[in-house]
């Protein structure tokens, strides 16, 4: 290696993502963490960084370095890939059992931006990206991993494929544009609340190679109206018998709020019978739920603005259970403001599993209300690409 070598930094949050099968909001808390961990729930995040360096397979990395913290927090899945890295050490990090914490990416995103990095990589979700733009600023470009629950900000890619792509064509060294983007997250402890929005902590300087970066999630919309009567319609059209899988987001609570029982404004929510069974469910509880019943569909909206219909805040939908009640017996429930935002663009789908996101990709009835509906097309993110 020369002196000359350009140099990219690549860092993981290797809990981020773990609350959202486990039916957590975030994973910002530890001691939630944990309980998840216990419960059985998995790390994700390595996987997701995984899927972003196989793009980079073949690729010849001949003047660049690669330096990552050893362990869990990077180089292991550099080693695992196959891309050969400096590891930084930290005695406190090692395997990929033990715990990390914001400190440990505060230190390390602030030891890369210290070293002079081209580019930092960094694996995680909305608190990893407000770690990076603390520790960061918008001196240094970064490219974001999306592997979080929420993943409101605009600084990642729509899928880890997609930032593999974004990061190949960087090393490959063709032209470039770079852009400031939006940093935003919610308050964990605030997510009960149906009026709660993303606040806006900073923007990071990001590769933009204007179709593969996700936009900022909508921080507010004039579509109440709208959708109140979509949901009286859904309402009205919900059978009986029939457990209903119903997703987060301010469209399908208002559905919740015409059940009797009590739903949650950015849970998952079983009802059956016109009444709420099973409030803020993890994957296990709806797997259980859907073992005894015969008849189940989904209901779920879109994140405006990006349009993914699962895999942002409703990764407790997970595939498994996607699969056991079939595609054909999913509803979005989307207003037309939702729609407009997306423009031509498609809805996406992004679980973590290729395979599921490909067979949920189609086109799809779109009832607006009683007397108007249109057919929208879904992709698998990793297909997709966005104008």
């Amino acid at each position: 290696m020369k002196e000359t070598d350009k140099k990219i930094g690549f860092l993981i949050n290797p809990v981020a993502g773990l609350g959202g099968r486990a039916g957590m909001k975030g994973s910002d808390d530890a001691a939630r963490c944990r309980k998840a961990l216990l419960a059985g729930y998995e790390k994700s995040a390595s996987c997701r960084a995984e899927e972003c360096l196989k793009e980079l397979k073949g690729l010849s990395m001949d003047g660049w370095r690669i330096y990552a913290p050893e362990g869990c927090m990077g180089a292991d899945v550099l080693f695992k890939v196959g891309i050969p890295c400096e590891p930084l050490e930290n005695s406190r990090i090692g395997s990929l059992d033990e715990e990390t914490s914001r400190e440990d990416t505060l230190y390390f995103a602030r030891r890369l931006c210290g070293m002079g990095m081209d580019l930092i990589l960094f694996c995680g979700g909305d608190g990893t990206a407000r770690d990076i733009c603390e520790a960061a600023g918008s001196n240094v470009p970064v490219l974001g991993v999306p592997a979080g629950v929420k993943m409101y900000s605009a600084c990642f890619a729509t899928t880890p494929c997609k930032a593999g792509e974004i990061l190949k064509r960087f090393i490959q060294g063709k032209e470039t544009s770079f852009s400031h983007r939006e940093v935003m997250d919610l308050d964990e402890n605030s997510l009960d609340e149906l009026a709660v929005s993303p606040t806006l902590y900073g923007f990071l300087t990001v590769p933009d190679d204007k179709v593969r970066l996700q936009r900022a999630k909508e921080a507010g919309t004039s579509e109440e109206e709208e959708a109140e009567v979509l949901a009286a319609e859904i309402r009205a059209e919900m059978k009986e018998d029939t457990l209903y899988i119903l997703g987060p987001g301010s469209t399908t609570y208002r559905v919740k709020q015409m059940l009797h029982g009590t739903g949650t404004v950015r849970g998952v929510d079983l009802a059956k019978n016109g009444r709420i069974l099973r409030a803020d469910a993890d994957e296990r509880t709806i797997l259980s739920f859907l073992d005894r019943e015969q008849k189940a569909e989904i209901i779920v909206t879109c994140i405006g603005g990006n349009g993914f219909l699962f895999g942002r805040g409703n990764q407790q939908i997970s595939p498994l259970v996607l699969k056991k009640v079939g595609k054909s017996h999913i509803r979005l429930a989307v207003t037309r403001e939702k729609l407009s935002g997306l423009g031509t663009r498609p809805m996406l789908v992004d679980t973590g599993d290729l395979e599921t996101d490909r067979y949920l990709a189609g086109y799809y009835k779109i009832r607006l209300n009683a007397k108007e509906e249109i057919i929208y097309r879904v992709q698998a993110g990793a297909d997709a690409l966005l104008s």
